[in-house]
């Protein structure tokens, strides 16, 4: 089954089967309802598999078509007039408009002739057919049996030929005859560029194999360039004239192997140049010759008899508008000569051949010839009778629609009567067209006229070999048919950038006007530049090859003929995505996050920001991860879920419809880090009437960032202002403030500082009073003294009295009894270690390690222990004896190693709109860094793209594929001991539709 019908149904009324008698006539009609299609319905009409209607059109067959501007509907009509047995059979009809396609089938058949025929008008038939009982015998001829044996055209069914090798080979005195046959418009330009070329016959180190020197492609076909290099890593550039190619759908570069090939698809005189392959600093250049393809006639000449001195008028009808072709009067070639016998009028498709004044020399076989066929007919002059005076000539008229147009004769007898023809058909009167005849003035009156009142109109008396000939020019003022006309929103044409942009924009007029086309007053001219616009019969076409920002604006055309002129203004918008933000700014950090603020970008293409997507990434890595995957609407962003103590970056995408910009300058780097939990067990050391002591205890967290000190402040009670007690901060647990109001009843409070900031504050459950507090002194009288001390005369009694008292209220006491105070303050515990010792030296054991001890010797007799000691000058320190560890010697082992890819990509075939991931392992020594590419191309910062790394597993995400994400991928692997690399191929294929499934089951 034909798969194009699947796409969508352009019919709104379809041609049905009929049925008709040989000699009635019968219509089809089809409709198609233009109002959602860009460009004009193209319909074609086919008889069995392949015939084409539209070159039968003639006495049985006639194609029409209407355009309602209202209901934006096309009506397509076949007519088919004094039907015969052979036309009975299957039709078919096509309509194509740009990507959209329908087709129908239908049947005619043909029952044998009627006993009577009754003139009867049209009447219409279900389905859109029509039967008319009254045929036409001055069209075409429909019998197609019968126009294979007609002498007409003589179409020569030739191979392919190399025009490039026939002209190489020919005398020059042949070009202009071997252009002619073989279609070559521009034969001078195709000569001079033949001149230049020069054959390299140098052996070329990069091309193992060059381009021709020339190819040939006809018009409308595919061509194929293709060269063979020596490296197949290398890179090749295309040229066209010296321009570089882009790829675009009609131009495709393909890479195979050591091969390049450059595909032109559907070739037109604009590809007719010189292309060029470079490779590096070398090149090989090709002429590509684009043939147009054979000119056919399409309607033949007619034999034709008339009087001696009348005006003959030979037409044809040829396949392509500005062909030429060539007359022939039996085998003579014939041109204008000096007497202007012979006029030769080109109107489009239509050439005609004009004799004045008719002879019996002009009598002969007449022939036309194109490229592709030619066609023949008689001429035969008869001779003339005498003929009466007439008046020199009629008028040639110029009118507008609509005006009316009035051709007046006057002959020298009022009895003679006479003849109106158009273009060699008689006129009938009708209710528009009026003949009328007083005395001896005849006079042809059209009202309204119509564009298919232009025509050649003869005056013929009855009886005369004389005839006056006057032309009826039809002009039509110009007209734009354009719907988005103006500077309002809604006649905005919106295009994205990069993209193309084609007006098609029907005009008409008559005769056709000149179009201009401008943008603030700068006319823009036709040829092939990306901006640029081109010119047809019935419309004219404005493009935009890849649209830039400076595109957009107010484009004016301006359409001209005598008749007058029309002019439109065409907004076009072209939108793109955004500009990137500005690099974010870091406004607090936590623990395990951090809010960032970024502005919104200078320029946002053309539409509004949807939103915007962040990324982070820790700065030792090459890896962003993205935050979010739907648009954020705001520009304050909290990121979360981050590791403490590890410095980050940050940067952003901004989003509108079109898609994401580039991304943001990267922010300054920075560390998540939180504040240490609040200090622990506050109190108050001491107090005096200016001052204050307080001392706490480290917090229980400090966190990954270093501690830097403590901060104290205090406020008076009844306000809220805190007052720092000191500049800086302290590093100890304890501090003293001094210079305080005796009487201020102040609440205190210390917080830990580290980069993140102030911890919570560790405060005072109570306000202080910043006064001394009086206490009578205290003696703590141990229970071992409540008993009584018995000791021998002579005996040092050594007592320790334990008391509490602040310091300000003893200095009296100190002033009365000072040496028994200064007793008790130096009292030391004093042990015995030896008793009886003999010797001058000792050695003292079971010391413990840390302390300091003083050390006195006492001498002893009967009578008992000397008066004073001898005391050690220096006082012992007992040293903590340690264990020194003394780590071994290795030879450290060298485990570093190349990567390698332990397991490969696999070559993967998804649908598009599905995700899908490329996954491979990799091992090496130290951890290398990975590099995903697509064609060639690094991809490691394209948003699309998702890389993960685990345990030496690589994986490469793609959301949501489209067929432009099929290629090749290349995953690369690189430490300090070298590289290795590994790839695979996706082919990303398009959905299946339903349509198309029902046609796959069937």
């Amino acid at each position: 089954p034909d798969t194009r019908q699947a796409l969508t149904g352009l019919f709104t009324e379809k041609p049905q089967s009929g049925e008709v008698t040989v000699g009635e006539n019968i219509t089809f009609v089809a409709k198609v309802n233009a109002e959602s299609l860009l460009k004009k319905p193209t319909i074609r009409w086919f008889k069995g598999k392949w015939m084409d209607l539209a070159t039968k059109c003639g006495k049985h067959l006639q194609l029409k078509e209407t355009y309602d501007r209202s209901s934006k509907v096309y009506t397509f009509e076949m007519q088919i007039s004094a039907a015969k047995a052979n036309f009975a059979g299957g039709y078919r009809c096509e309509v194509s408009s740009k990507d959209k396609f329908d087709s129908c089938n239908f049947e005619l058949t043909v029952h044998g002739e009627s006993s009577t025929h009754h003139p009867s008008p049209l009447l219409r038939v279900d389905g859109g057919i029509f039967v008319s009982a009254d045929g036409n015998d001055d069209s075409g001829e429909l019998d197609f049996s019968a126009l294979l044996k007609k002498r007409a055209v003589q179409v020569h069914s030739e191979p392919d030929v190399d025009v490039w090798s026939i002209l190489s080979k020919a005398p020059p005195s042949a070009f202009e005859k071997i252009a002619f046959q073989y279609g070559i418009t521009d034969l001078r330009g195709m000569l001079k560029r033949l001149k230049k070329m020069k054959k390299d016959e140098k052996k070329s180190e990069a091309f193992l194999k060059k381009l021709d020197p020339a190819y040939q492609v006809s018009k409308g076909q595919k061509m194929k360039l293709a060269v063979e290099v020596a490296d197949e890593n290398v890179e090749v550039k295309w040229l066209k004239n010296g321009q570089e190619i882009q790829k675009s759908g009609r131009y495709i570069f393909e890479s195979v192997g050591n091969m390049r090939y450059l595909t032109i698809n559907h070739c037109s005189l604009s590809d007719d140049a010189a292309y060029t392959c470079v490779v590096g600093e070398e090149k090989c250049t090709t002429e590509l010759f684009v043939k147009e393809p054979p000119v056919m006639i399409v309607k033949n000449l007619d034999d034709q008899m008339v009087m001696k001195g009348e005006r003959v008028e030979l037409e044809c009808e040829v396949s392509e508008e500005g062909a030429n072709v060539k007359w022939e009067k039996d085998g003579v070639e014939l041109t204008r000569d000096e007497s202007f016998k012979y006029r030769f009028k080109k109107d489009g498709c239509k050439h005609v051949l004009i004799i004045n004044e008719a002879t019996k020399e002009d009598c002969g076989h007449y022939k036309v010839k194109t490229n592709g066929g030619e066609s023949v007919a008689e001429l035969l002059v008869q001779g003339h009778r005498s003929a009466k005076a007439l008046t020199p000539s009629i008028a040639d008229l110029t009118v507008k629609a609509k005006d009316q147009a009035v051709f007046k004769c006057e002959v020298s007898d009022e009895n003679v009567r006479g003849t109106w023809y158009k273009n060699g058909v008689e006129v009938k009167p009708d209710p528009r067209i009026n003949i009328s005849h007083i005395g001896r003035i005849h006079k042809l009156t059209i009202d309204e006229v119509k564009p298919e009142d232009e025509g050649d109109y003869t005056f013929v008396p009855d009886g005369y070999a004389f005839n006056l000939s006057a032309k009826l020019n039809f002009i039509d003022p110009p007209k734009i048919h354009l719907d988005c006309v103006g500077r309002t929103a809604e006649s905005t044409i919106v295009v994205v950038a990069g993209n193309k942009l084609r007006l098609d924009v029907p005009i008409t007029g008559d005769p056709a006007p000149t179009v201009i086309w401008t943008k603030r007053e700068k006319v823009i001219s036709e040829g092939d530049g990306r901006v640029r616009v081109e010119t047809t019969t019935g419309h004219c076409i404005f493009t935009i090859e890849g649209a830039e920002r400076q595109d957009e604006g107010i484009y004016s055309v301006v359409v001209r003929n005598p008749a007058g002129e029309d002019t439109a203004d065409i907004n076009v918008k072209v939108v793109d995505v955004p500009d990137p933000p500005q690099a974010p700014k870091i406004l607090s950090v936590g623990e395990d996050s951090c809010v960032v603020q970024w502005e919104p970008p200078q320029f946002d293409g053309g539409q509004p920001i949807t939103g915007y997507v962040v990324e982070r990434k820790k700065l030792k890595s090459y890896r962003w991860m993205r935050l979010n995957f739907e648009p954020f609407p705001e520009t304050t962003y909290e990121a979360k879920r981050m590791i403490e103590g590890v410095p980050y970056e940050m940067r952003v995408y901004a989003v509108n419809s079109i898609g994401m910009s580039r991304h943001s300058p990267a922010s300054q780097p920075f560390v998540p880090v939180a504040p240490t939990s609040e200090p622990i067990g506050l109190c108050v050391e001491d107090i005096s009437d200016s001052s204050i002591s307080l001392k706490w205890r480290a917090p229980e967290r400090i966190g990954a960032a270093e501690l830097q000190g403590y901060g104290i402040e205090y406020r008076r009670e009844g306000t809220d202002e805190w007052i720092p007690a000191s500049q800086g901060l302290t590093e100890r647990t304890s501090a003293t403030i001094r210079d305080l109001n005796t009487g201020d009843k102040l609440q205190f409070r210390v917080r830990a500082f580290n980069m993140a900031g102030p911890s919570a504050p560790a405060t005072l459950a109570q306000p202080v009073t910043i006064r001394e507090i009086m206490q009578r002194p205290k003696i703590w009288l141990p229970r071992a003294l409540r008993q009584t001390i018995i000791k021998k005369v002579g005996d040092v009694v050594n007592i320790v009295i334990p008391f509490q008292v602040l310091w300000t209220s003893v200095l009296s006491y100190l002033k009365h009894n000072f040496s028994k105070a200064l007793l008790v303050i130096l009292v030391k515990e004093w042990y015995t270690v030896h008793d009886h010792y003999r010797r001058t030296h000792c050695v003292v054991s079971d010391l413990i390690m840390g302390n300091e001890y003083i050390f006195r010797v006492f001498s002893t007799n009967l009578v008992g222990l000397s008066p004073e000691p001898c005391t050690t000058k220096d006082s012992v320190y007992i040293q903590k004896t340690g264990i020194l560890y003394k780590a071994p010697n290795y030879k450290e082992h060298d485990f570093s190693e190349p990567p390698k890819f332990t397991h490969p990509l696999v070559n993967r075939s998804v649908i598009a709109g599905y995700s899908t991931t490329l996954s491979c392992a990799v091992r090496g020594i130290p951890k290398p860094k990975v590099t995903w590419y697509k064609n060639k191309m690094d991809i490691s910062n394209e948003a699309k793209y998702r890389m993960l790394s685990k345990q030496g597993v690589l994986t490469l995400e793609i959301r949501k594929p489209c067929p432009f994400d099929g290629g090749v991928y290349t995953c690369k692997a690189v430490n300090d001991c070298g590289e290795d690399v590994v790839e695979c191929k996706l082919e990303v294929r398009s959905q299946i539709s339903k349509e198309e499934k029902k046609d796959a089951n069937i």
